[in-house]
């Protein structure tokens, strides 16, 4: 929609609105940038044309982000830093729950990669879980097996009676909790990358 009515202060008629919506200005000529649909991303449009919504295709676009303090917002291209990743290590020897805290936000996707503890036993496994979908592709019984398993995400596997297997059972705003099942006396080091 076209404004047609004379507008004389810029600052309040280019905010966003209650709405999602914004007023923008091209070329002399006042616009009103309308709502979209969820999950679009304001971004920045070639030549002197004025940004538009759009979903994250193709190439990288640049996007409007704050630049935190009294800085000004500006547009620029998106990356893992902007909505953060989190990285750590913990170890296991037990069933139950485990929580992990501090991730620092509500995260999507948790990256694990696992061996056992005792490091003479060639046995590793490499997962990714949602909270829905887990799957871990496992070395097992000092590398003389292979599994490929689209039930959990960590899968540490010594022999037929000594296991340990790990899946994504909740994720909060700032933690995850991994469930452990446990058969006789086996021990996991793992390593994670939660993703936004």
């Amino acid at each position: 929609m076209i404004i047609t009515t004379p507008v004389t202060d810029y600052i309040p008629a280019s905010m966003l609105t209650n709405d999602g919506d914004m007023v923008v200005r091209k070329l002399g000529v006042v616009e009103r940038l309308a709502k979209n649909v969820q999950l679009t991303f304001l971004r920045s449009s070639a030549g002197d044309t004025y940004p538009n919504w759009g979903g994250i295709t193709g190439d990288i676009d640049n996007y409007f982000k704050g630049q935190g303090g009294a800085a000004w917002p500006i547009f620029e291209t998106l990356a893992l830093r902007d909505t953060g990743i989190h990285i750590g290590n913990s170890t296991r020897n037990s069933a139950g729950d485990q929580v992990i805290s501090g991730v620092g936000f509500e995260l999507s996707v948790v990256i694990f990669i696992a061996m056992d503890v005792a490091s003479g036993n060639r046995n590793f496994s490499w997962g990714f879980d949602n909270g829905t979908l887990a799957m871990c592709i496992a070395q097992s019984e000092d590398d003389t097996d292979s599994m490929l398993m689209n039930t959990h995400s960590i899968n540490i596997h010594r022999d037929i009676s000594n296991t340990i297997i790990g899946v994504l059972s909740a994720i909060t705003a700032n933690s995850f909790t991994i469930t452990w099942s446990l058969a006789g006396a086996c021990a996991v080091d793992f390593i994670y990358l939660c993703l936004p």
